[in-house]
């Protein structure tokens, strides 16, 4: 008897079943793929490390001769249980040229480019696969953001030429680097053969870099003897910073997981209305089998066994389909990160689907409780118990004479009866919130001032000449600012009105009061620079030579504050240094400092060397100004600021791009079928009310328009909650992301044409389109159907 009703139910409710069953595959798809993929994501960086052999702590410095005590250190320290050298040759843009189609083109470098062979013990460059890379003689292998940048392709010949040695390469696959591999870091290494870099290794027209990955028990002890010793670093970190260095890389599979989870609360806010509504539906047949001595739990089993088939039919198609599904949102996160293989964890897909089973039952039979108040006389009373006729209306049509007597009725139901709109309302205000966050996410990452984010200033124009390698390669300071000012003297006479300044970065140890409590710490510096165009959050930038501005993560751990002193050496010599103002940056994990351009320091300390930066006179438009530079300089780069930082997180912009556009095809989709199954309930159960409207003169399409417009009310004040909501989670979801490197006060960048009008207009026009679409079945009511009122 059950399997008969069952199989008679599921023919009269084709639609309703069908986009259940919909919901439910989708549940078990999105919530078995992103709990797998959460576990995966997760372990992969580990994997990663330990798959390239990632050594505990990492030192990096410019080869510039004899380094006694560093020396020293490395060879005697009793926390250093092993250690190896890897040495690594700078390369600028003007060595490397690529060859497409017997054509010459510009090699554009994410930052410093580094020609190395494969390391011998530690820091293994791997490939898609995790192998270990080996290459031959004339073979050559490049990062995956050089990839990228460059458009480059296996088999494309790339010409190296350092001094008198020029050498043909051909590209024989992309690393993966689990050490400069993050988008955060400057350094790309670029991997040729052993015998290739014998060639190249010995050239005293290119600088070094010495990577010395060593093996400690005790990274913590380690650091702080290292901190003792006097050394010129360009880093020095341990494993588990970079770890915390792949955290942008994996903001988009971040993003998946929130999306997938709102997406199976959605699912589960949709079967517990269908449930509620078949119930309600049902109550004749209820009443029915009440009256003829049927017990309550035997009538429960009747959905219980309906929700159970439907389940178990959505349930295996979703396990199934959630192996495929959950390895392509893995391959579309991935990026510089090698993912530890999926299918390995069968057993959490298979967890996550009994879940759904559970989950559904046990909604389906929490929600069946309402079957105990129907009775046989709501079968004979077709719903009625006959005691209440008070009426319900909470406007009054002599009120809103201006306003069409359809979209009255719309306004007037959805005052009347709000809870039978909840779940409408709850849906398209979670689909607002998945298209706003990513898309206010993306358009503040897109934005210029998101350099300040970095710890640059925002300047109109960022410049690459090609003499910037020689200042780190032993360059003075006399020389650079004589380079600077020669730079903006010739762009003047092209025509081009700019001031230019420029940026350096210090490696420097810095302490308080404890002299044990000390920090090597990244000191910015502006060269010819008066601007604080920084994000500054107390106080200000530093002025005279004997000040400083700090981030608040080095305030906490030096635990000072504004008007506090610190202290430096520098070349034996201790300085003291005021504190001057707090402020942000993602540099270093937000550790750093910004030093006074008055403060003189030796370019022997230099770690790094930015562009320079300039800002054009006059109210001419920028990149006017910058095109006519381009024309004027082609061998040197210029780049806006959001151009500049697109060097980090370009690769973390397209996925979040091609997830935005993603996204907003599941929220369309998910209203459109949302959309169907209220617009089939509603007509379902409204339609002794329809076929009144119909008696008394309505026409087909006023009715259609009533329909249709409580959708669309109902879509718009979901829109209107879900911008206000994103406002307030922004910052508690991506903006996580922003606070673990260190800029805890993000200011997210709304686009109001976008946010606003575009994106809320696309779901509007779409949902309310297949509103009216659905609505179409109001032609099917007979008037006899007014019988059946209420």
């Amino acid at each position: 008897m059950f399997f008969r009703i069952l199989k008679k139910d599921l023919k009269r409710k084709k639609s309703m079943n069908s986009i259940l069953l919909i919901f439910i595959i989708l549940a078990t798809t999105f919530l078995a793929s992103s709990v797998n993929n959460l576990i995966v994501i997760s372990e992969s960086v580990d994997y990663f490390m330990d798959k390239a052999k990632t050594p505990d702590y990492i030192i990096s410095s410019y080869d510039r001769g004899e380094n006694r005590e560093f020396d020293t250190w490395i060879n005697t320290s009793k926390l250093i249980n092993s250690y190896d050298i890897d040495r690594s040759t700078i390369l600028s843009k003007d060595n490397i040229k690529i060859k497409k189609d017997k054509k010459v083109e510009e090699f554009q470098p994410f930052g410093e480019t580094l020609l190395q062979a494969q390391p011998k013990k530690y820091g293994k460059l791997l490939d898609d696969n995790g192998e270990e890379v080996i290459l031959k003689s004339g073979e050559i292998a490049f990062s995956l953001v050089d990839k990228s940048k460059n458009n480059l392709e296996v088999g494309d010949k790339v010409l190296i030429t350092i001094g008198d040695i020029k050498k043909e390469f051909s590209i024989k696959m992309f690393t993966k680097d689990a050490i400069f591999g993050s988008t955060m870091n400057e350094m790309k290494r670029l991997l040729i053969s052993d015998e290739d870099y014998e060639i190249f290794k010995l050239c005293k027209e290119a600088g070094a870099i010495n990577n010395y990955y060593i093996m400690s028990e005790d990274t913590i002890a380690l650091e702080k003897e290292f901190r003792s010793i006097d050394s010129n670093t360009i880093i020095n970190l341990d494993k588990s910073f970079i770890n915390t260095s792949f955290i942008l890389d994996m903001l988009p599979s971040a993003a998946l997981i929130i999306v997938s989870l709102c997406l199976i609360l959605i699912a589960f806010l949709i079967l517990r209305f269908t449930i509620i509504f078949t119930l309600q539906d049902d109550f004749k047949e209820i009443g029915v089998m009440k009256a003829i001595g049927l017990k309550e739990f035997d009538i429960k089993k009747v959905y219980l066994i309906k929700y159970l088939a439907i389940t178990t039919i959505g349930v295996a198609i979703g396990f199934v389909v959630s192996f495929p599904f959950g390895n392509t949102l893995l391959k579309q996160s991935s990026g510089n990160i090698l993912m530890k293989p999926s299918t390995g964890n069968i057993f959490v897909n298979i967890a996550c689907s009994i879940l759904v089973v559970l989950i559904v039952l046990l909604f389906c039979y929490t929600c069946t409780r309402k079957l105990n108040r129907f009775s046989a006389i709501d079968a004979i009373r077709n719903g009625s118990t006959g005691e209440n006729f008070k009426g319900k209306s909470r406007l009054k049509l002599k009120n809103y004479k201006n306003i069409r007597v359809p979209m009255f009725i719309a306004l007037n139901d959805i005052l009347c009866n709000l809870k039978r709109f909840v779940v409408l309302i709850l849906t398209f205000c979670i689909g607002t919130i998945l298209i706003i966050i990513p898309l206010n996410t993306i358009n503040t990452l897109k934005d210029g001032n998101i350099i300040k984010a970095f710890g640059l200033n925002y300047s109109d124009v960022l410049i690459e000449t090609d003499k910037m390698d020689k200042y780190t390669n032993g360059a003075n300071k006399e020389e650079y600012l004589k380079d600077m000012k020669n730079l903006e003297e010739s762009f003047k006479d092209s025509g081009v009105d700019i001031k230019i300044y420029g940026e350096v970065m210090y490696r420097l140890k810095f302490y308080a009061g404890d002299k044990d409590n000390l920090l090597q710490l990244m000191a910015f510096q502006s060269q010819e620079s008066d601007s604080n165009n920084y994000n500054v959050l107390k106080g200000k930038m530093p002025e005279l030579k004997n000040e400083v501005a700090i981030t608040e993560a080095v305030a906490k751990k030096l635990n000072v504050s504004i008007g506090d002193t610190i202290y430096t050496q520098i070349d034996k010599e201790k300085k003291e240094l005021i504190v001057t103002g707090l402020y942000e940056s993602m540099t270093n994990m937000g550790e750093s400092v910004r030093l006074s351009s008055k403060t003189d320091i030796d370019f022997k300390y230099l770690a790094i060397i930015f562009p320079f930066q300039g800002n054009f006179e006059g109210s001419v438009d920028p990149q006017v100004l910058i095109d006519k530079l381009k024309d004027k300089y082609p061998s040197y780069s210029f780049k806006n600021s959001q151009e500049y930082v697109s060097r980090y997180i370009g690769s973390t912009l397209d996925q979040l791009d091609a997830m935005k556009n993603l996204i907003v095809l599941i929220v369309v989709g998910i209203n459109a079928l949302i959309t169907i199954l209220m617009m089939k309930t509603f007509i379902t159960k409204e339609k002794g009310e329809i076929a009144m409207l119909k008696s008394i003169g309505f026409r087909n399409s006023s009715i259609r328009f009533w329909q249709s417009a409580r959708i669309s009310i109902v879509l718009v004040v979901a829109i209107i909650l879900g911008i206000i909501l994103s406002k307030f989670l922004g910052p508690v979801t991506s903006g996580q992301v922003f606070a673990i490197m260190g800029v805890h006060n993000i200011v997210f960048k709304v686009e109001a044409l976008e946010v606003y009008i575009v994106y809320p207009t696309i779901l509007l026009l779409v949902t309310t389109a297949i509103a009216y679409l659905s609505a179409g079945a109001v032609k099917k009511v007979d008037l006899k159907e007014i019988n059946n009122m209420e």
